[in-house]
């Protein structure tokens, strides 16, 4: 049986909350001899419940330490999702497993990190990778299906803030256009709401607009082709994406084979990373 580990700097958060459950859901959907065992937390959750109280809720052992976790499995997922910058106490131990690792978005801060966690994980030959489920939405990926070539435009819209949430709209902006974004700019100043145009410089562009309202639900909008041609909205469905990217975790797992491009992943942080000086500084345009 494959057994799979969380780690996390404190376990009591919504993705930790969640995961394991999307993970035993598509488990037991699809009779996989896996299973979600054991867990660890670097410290106590702000709200003060214990690791090992967490782990009681949610049927795991608790370790008592990054090695013993690490000693115990065959797989890791390190979540830390709300601040990425936990990443560079979570990531470390796992990254130099040789283990396969899921690392939870945000990947990293900035692209410094990045490169050092890629880095680290090639030098130990341990396969990571890093998603948002909304790059998942069934929509998106009935898209791609019947759609082969890459679209000219990609506009979206997304709630909450830059830090923590602007990777689920740029993981959607990748996974239809594709890496390759030249420069950006901004059109309106200021730290509440980003507005981005991303310009690829081969005729491929995308828009990207987020508010920290919660009613801006995620929406996705597609060009194919040239004015006046096909277009189409793409719908976010919770109902769907995080079961298809439980699907791709495990897969990931099982097999090893890395199903997100690091440079992909390289180019969310590093757009996310100009933006905030970006933001500003509207009309200016700056390289990537």
């Amino acid at each position: 049986m494959l057994k799979i580990g969380f780690v996390d700097y404190y376990l009591d958060n919504w993705h930790c909350n969640y995961y394991p459950g999307f993970l035993r859901e598509a488990i037991r959907r699809r009779m996989l001899d896996m299973a979600v065992t054991h867990a660890y937390g670097m410290i106590t959750s702000p709200d003060g419940v214990t690791s090992e109280e967490w782990c009681s809720t949610h049927d795991v052992i608790c370790c008592g330490s990054m090695e013993e976790l690490i000693g115990s499995v065959d797989a890791i997922c390190v979540i830390a999702a709300d601040d990425a910058r936990f990443h560079d106490y979570v990531c470390e131990k796992p990254l130099q497993s040789g283990k396969p690792v899921f690392v939870d978005k945000t990947f990293a801060y900035d692209l410094a990190g990045a490169k050092r966690f890629f880095a680290m994980a090639e030098e130990y030959g341990t396969p990571v990778f890093s998603a948002s489920a909304q790059r998942y939405c069934q929509d998106i990926l009935d898209y791609k299906k019947a759609h082969p070539e890459r679209p000219l435009f990609v506009s979206t819209v997304g709630p909450h803030s830059l830090d923590r949430y602007a990777v689920h709209q740029l993981e959607v902006i990748e996974a239809l256009l594709g890496p390759g974004i030249r420069r950006l700019k901004a059109f309106a100043a200021g730290e509440d709401v980003t507005q981005l145009i991303l310009d690829y410089g081969d005729g491929r562009w995308a828009s990207f607009m987020q508010t920290p309202q919660p009613w801006a639900e995620f929406n996705f909008m597609v060009t194919q082709t040239g004015c006046g041609t096909e277009g189409a909205r793409l719908k976010s469905d919770d109902r769907n994406f995080y079961a298809n990217l439980a699907d791709v975790i495990l897969d990931f797992f099982r097999t090893k084979k890395v199903p997100v491009p690091h440079e992909e992943t390289l180019e969310v942080v590093k757009v996310i990373e100009t933006a905030r000086v970006a933001r500003n500084h509207p009309d200016l345009w700056y390289e990537l």
